[in-house]
């Protein structure tokens, strides 16, 4: 097993990356700058910062180095910010995040120490002044910082209420007037808010000068699992009060959420057209982030040499293992498209025959990597996860004395899981029934390969499976016809039973997605739609698949996230509906979700053709809900 976590050892090949970054947030000429390190979740977008965090500590280079001397004139601050989730303000947050990262440092704090803690002080005001900041438009906002507009309402009484009531107390002392913000109010209501911005920005630029500051780079991590406000006010307070000169800003995130996030702050500000507001997103994105930066997809080789490492670091002691990070650091130089396979592995470590349980795993590698890359489309984290489910299902098989578990099917069936869970759920169901060799497999695989083969009560069971993800999953190796799949699905009898919630390797923009599809609260459905639109079409078939597998298993947990997802003329989700409707009893749909069924084709008239058929199937049953059907048109 394998910790999810980041990490500063480059498995993944990321170190160019890095160099990269590193090259230009230290080069003064191009400062300031703020870099976007764009890609999905699991991308590796974490390890990036880790490791541009630890290349510019000083302290890890030798005395004498070059660039002990170099990065000893630059601060790095490395700030999380969901970390700082629950905090009554985001943008106080960072910057005092930032002012404590500069304060911790010896020299600069002997510089600057005054400045530093004025700058701490002012942040108070900087909770206030949120009160006014976050109710308008940043374009509004950064104009008015730099003089070309009016002045921001203050609402001071209500900031200076806000703080009096958190301020600490000093002993001995009571009432409002005692507080240690007695002084700073004191005079506040002279000076107007955009005023103080600017002022703030003034002073935290002469504190680098003061502190002897070369540049400052502060690297933001994890933005996209704040909540969409959390995201805008982190954005606010970059571009606001701290982007000053000799500055950089590296922001990692996947950008869909937070386009997700400025759409909903922004969007709808007097705007009429969809296009009208994402260009106000593109806009606004682009003013904060200079240069976008997108992480790639692993691709084949890389995934194997990924698994061949972290094979390695599973089996091999700590020093053997980093002979083999520095020997595929040094091929990886010597060609990008190089794979670090078991020989390399070999050669590293000096042995002819490594570890058994390490050789086996390695030749899993190599089998398993094409397959694994195209179902979890180059994602490392995605692949890791992946991985110890693989090895804890491996360990399941050998516990229960289970054999001929072959690790190819293995993991075929578990891409199957990933890609199409409900699909995954039918395939058991078949085989269940057939001695664990289901013949709609071995006729799916034929059909594929033989264009003569034709069976029509079959093709009505198999419906579903034509879509072009299912139908590369069905020709890549190994092919299951004639394989006895009852052992693979009996150690796989947790995702059988999993729930919503359960869904592990979901990406989790897919996941907010659906939780707020399946909200209760119409504007967080109303959000969700806009996220569905930016989604990939692999991602939209990934929510309707887990969609549709909940609607096997518990029917009203996900009957309304259907009709959201009609409202919005999602793509697919007509023909995913009419399948879900079919693969339950009709007892268990409820007669409200009919009625709204229908009122949804009455706004969608292009999915009834899809859905209509399903209706009717349901209206001979004789149940509640096909006494429901029909019933809103006679209204």
């Amino acid at each position: 097993m394998w910790a999810d976590n980041e990490t500063t050892n480059d498995l993944i090949g990321f170190r160019v990356h890095s160099d990269l970054i590193r090259d230009v947030v230290t080069d003064l000429k191009l400062l300031p700058i703020s870099i976007g390190v764009f890609g999905e979740w699991g991308g590796g977008k974490t390890s990036i910062m880790r490791m541009l965090e630890r290349d510019l500590n000083p302290l890890n280079y030798p005395e004498g180095a070059p660039e002990r001397e170099r990065y000893g004139k630059i601060a790095c601050v490395y700030f999380n910010g969901w970390l700082f989730e629950g905090y009554d303000d985001a943008k106080a947050a960072i910057i005092t995040s930032i002012l404590l990262k500069i304060q911790s440092y010896e020299g600069f704090r002997q510089k600057a120490g005054n400045s530093i803690q004025k700058l701490l002080a002012s942040v108070n005001w900087m909770r206030v002044i949120s009160f006014g900041v976050k109710h308008l438009a940043l374009p509004a906002v950064a104009a008015a910082v730099t003089g070309g507009t009016g002045l921001l309402p203050a609402l001071l009484g209500a900031g200076r209420a806000f703080l009096v009531e958190k301020a600490p107390k000093t002993e001995g002392q009571e009432g409002e007037g005692s507080t240690e913000l007695e002084d700073f109010f004191k005079d506040a209501d002279k000076d107007d808010p955009v005023g103080r911005v600017r002022r703030f920005r003034d002073d935290f630029a002469q504190l680098l000068t003061e502190a002897g500051i070369e540049s400052l780079i502060v690297l933001v991590d994890d933005l996209d699992r704040c909540s969409p406000e959390r995201i805008i006010e982190n954005l606010e307070a970059i571009k606001l009060f701290v982007n000053v000169e000799r500055t950089a800003f590296v922001i990692g995130a996947d950008p869909r959420i937070v386009k997700h996030a400025i759409a909903i702050r922004y969007g709808k500000q007097g705007l009429d057209t969809d296009e009208e507001r994402q260009q106000l997103v593109k806009d606004y994105l682009e003013k904060l982030i200079q240069v976008p930066y997108h992480l790639p997809k692993l691709s084949p080789s890389e995934v194997e040499t990924y698994m061949t490492l972290l094979f390695s670091y599973r089996y091999l002691p700590d020093d053997k293992f980093r002979l083999c990070l520095t020997a595929c650091d040094e091929k990886r130089v010597a060609n990008r498209y190089s794979t670090f396979r078991f020989a390399d592995v070999q050669l590293a470590v000096g042995e002819e025959n490594v570890n058994p349980q390490l050789s086996s795993s390695l030749a899993f590698c190599s089998l398993a990597a094409p397959l694994i890359t195209d179902g979890l489309k180059g994602n490392p984290r995605q692949v890791k996860r992946f991985l110890n489910a693989f090895v804890l299902r491996k360990q399941l098989a050998q516990v229960a004395k289970l054999e001929n578990i072959k690790d190819d099917v293995l993991v075929k069936l578990m891409i199957l899981e990933y890609v199409r869970p409900e699909k995954f759920v039918q395939l058991y169901g078949w085989q269940s029934t057939q001695d664990g060799k289901p013949e709609q497999l071995s006729f799916l695989e034929a059909k594929g390969t033989d264009v003569e083969v034709r069976n029509a009560k079959m093709d009505e069971e198999v419906k579903g499976w034509e879509d072009k993800l299912l139908l590369r999953w069905l020709h890549m190796q190994p092919l299951l016809a004639g394989v006895d799949l009852r052992n693979y699905f009996w150690i796989a009898r947790d995702r059988l039973d999993s729930t919503l919630s359960g869904t592990t390797l979901i990406p989790p923009v897919v996941q907010k997605a659906l939780t707020g599809i399946l909200s209760t609260v119409r504007a967080e459905v109303a959000e969700s739609l806009e996220l569905v639109k930016t989604l990939s079409p692999e991602d939209v078939g990934i929510l309707l698949s887990t969609l549709e597998a909940e609607f096997r298993r518990k029917p009203a947990t996900v009957q309304g996230g259907f009709i959201a997802l009609l409202n919005g003329r999602v793509e697919g989700v007509a023909e995913c509906l009419a399948k879900a409707i079919g693969s339950v009893s009709a007892t268990a749909i409820e007669p409200g979700f009919v009625i709204r069924l229908e009122t949804a084709l009455e706004q969608f008239p292009q999915a009834k053709p899809v859905l209509e058929p399903a209706l009717q199937h349901l209206k001979k049953t004789g149940t509640k809900a096909a006494r429901a059907v029909g019933d809103n048109k006679q209204r």
